[in-house]
């Protein structure tokens, strides 16, 4: 009898103990590891995967797991679909005539993508009649109470700020979350560790080979006020990783610098190149649109470089698109700018240079 209640209470123990060690596992927490990235963040259990960013959470139970359908109201999200090859999953888009990717055009053309809205508002009946298991959108509080509504109706709303990231390979992370929710987590692991490698080795040419003898002016004026990257955005790291000397890099902070045109030129008037003009197509449009621009050296030398190489007739920008997933192109085209002689045989892809 007492071997009888012994075993029977060592079975008990085993089982439970095997309950237990189940359940452990089922709530083991891992987190995906970003290098770079530093706004988001990856929690995954045996069941569920937990995204966080932009102060906001949301939870997927891997049952639900790929997305089949998703809807986007970022450029940015597209070109994380279409460099995964899960555009098929791709059921609506807002601002599409901004969209430079001409898959988006085609697949409104065709109405195998929807029109779901602008950036100030949504169509929401289009939405819902349409309910997509995923909506992607940045943090733009104009659209909170269209979002609020979706929520409430049940669809899931994941929010991505990669413009907020300060390092270039921190944007090309966020590959990883879709990868996670499109069923194509190896393939975004791949693709991230070879932008980084490429970004690395272009880096490491210019750094050990370039002398440092140019020095960088960026953007231009708009209405009365220049803004200007400080030393911590992302425009000016990549400034930085392309030996350009910025010449605002003894400015920090999260915000863009608002100066004026006298405090621009005091500092820039002798840079050697300029870059990152926007909306014009050669160095005469430019100066009838300011004519002090024709002070800087840059401007004289014609060393001025419009980020509009690939940009379409509606004013769509790839830049904006591709270059988020390919900050190495970037920096190849920067290196290029400052140091032609370590790259002979590349041709400007992003860029271009006003004549």
């Amino acid at each position: 009898m007492i071997k009888k209640i012994v075993l029977s209470t060592l079975l008990f123990i085993t089982i439970s103990a095997c309950k237990q060690t189940k359940e452990i596992e089922k709530n083991t927490t891992t987190d995906t590891t970003f290098q770079f990235a530093k706004n988001i963040s990856i929690q995954e259990t045996e069941t569920s995967i937990t995204i966080k960013s932009s102060g906001n959470t949301v939870t997927f139970d891997k049952k639900e797991l790929p997305i089949q359908t998703v809807m986007v109201e970022t450029a940015s999200a597209i070109t994380y679909l279409d460099d995964l090859n899960a555009l098929n999953t791709l059921k609506g888009v807002s601002d599409a005539d901004f969209v430079y990717n001409p898959k988006i055009a085609l697949g409104i053309a065709n109405k195998t993508i929807l029109n779901i809205g602008n950036s100030n508002e949504l169509f929401s009946e289009v939405i819902l009649k349409n309910k997509p298991q995923l909506i992607i959108a940045s943090s733009n509080p104009v659209l909170a109470k269209f979002h609020q509504q979706l929520e409430q109706n049940g669809i899931k709303i994941l929010y991505l700020d990669e413009y907020k990231e300060q390092n270039p390979l921190g944007q090309v992370e966020y590959l990883k979350i879709f990868g996670k929710l499109f069923g194509k987590n190896d393939v975004a692991t791949k693709h991230v560790e070879t932008v980084k490698n490429s970004y690395d080795s272009i880096k490491n040419i210019i750094q050990t080979q370039g002398k440092g003898t140019v020095s960088t002016l960026a953007n231009t004026m708009y209405g009365d006020v220049w803004y200007a990257p400080t030393k911590d955005l992302l425009q000016a790291k990549l400034i930085e990783d392309a030996k350009g000397n910025y010449i605002f890099n003894d400015k920090s902070g999260e915000n863009s610098l608002s100066l004026t045109f006298e405090e621009v030129y005091k500092k820039g008037k002798t840079a050697t190149h300029w870059i990152n003009v926007t909306n014009f197509d050669n160095l005469q449009q430019m100066k009838a649109s300011y004519p002090n621009y024709a002070w800087f050296d840059a401007f004289k030398s014609g060393n001025v470089y419009a980020y509009s190489n690939r940009m379409n007739v509606k004013g769509a920008n790839d830049y904006f698109e591709k270059g988020i997933i390919r900050p190495d192109f970037i920096l190849n085209d920067l290196g290029k700018i400052f140091y032609p002689n370590l790259f002979p045989k590349h041709e400007l892809y992003f860029y271009k240079q006003l004549k």
